[in-house]
């Protein structure tokens, strides 16, 4: 009964959402950085985690349901291609004497409060 009072509220589930698309960014960010460099890594493990998003927030967070919204998913893309380029320009601006990791968690902050206002006023409205 608590556990389904606490995730009755929306900024909740986007949290634990948003929980699950950093792993997954920061997992995939922290295995491909040495090999294609931080700008890559960075669109790459966002894009994963942006995948992520998508599928829980429409059926989860937002309760969007099964029906298909070509808008709602271009909406959507133009959002997390901008928050993907912001982050990709932030993370290319933190000098190399910060260790990645926390240039990382940084900018994935900043993603995160475009990100759940955004989607919330205009992708999942």
């Amino acid at each position: 009964m608590l556990v389904s009072k606490l995730f009755a509220n929306q900024a909740i589930r986007f949290a634990t959402v948003g929980v699950s698309n950093t792993v997954i960014d920061f997992v995939v960010f922290m295995l491909l950085q040495s090999f294609t460099g931080v700008v890559a890594a960075q669109f790459i493990g966002y894009g994963a985690g942006t995948l992520n998003s998508y599928l829980w927030n429409r059926r989860w967070t937002f309760a969007r349901g099964k029906g298909f919204d070509f808008s709602e998913i271009i909406r959507f893309l133009l959002v997390n291609i901008t928050v993907a380029i912001i982050t990709a320009i932030a993370i290319s601006l933190v000098p190399a004497s910060i260790p990645v990791w926390i240039a990382k968690i940084a900018v994935t902050i900043l993603g995160l409060g475009i990100n759940y206002t955004v989607s919330k006023l205009w992708v999942f409205r």
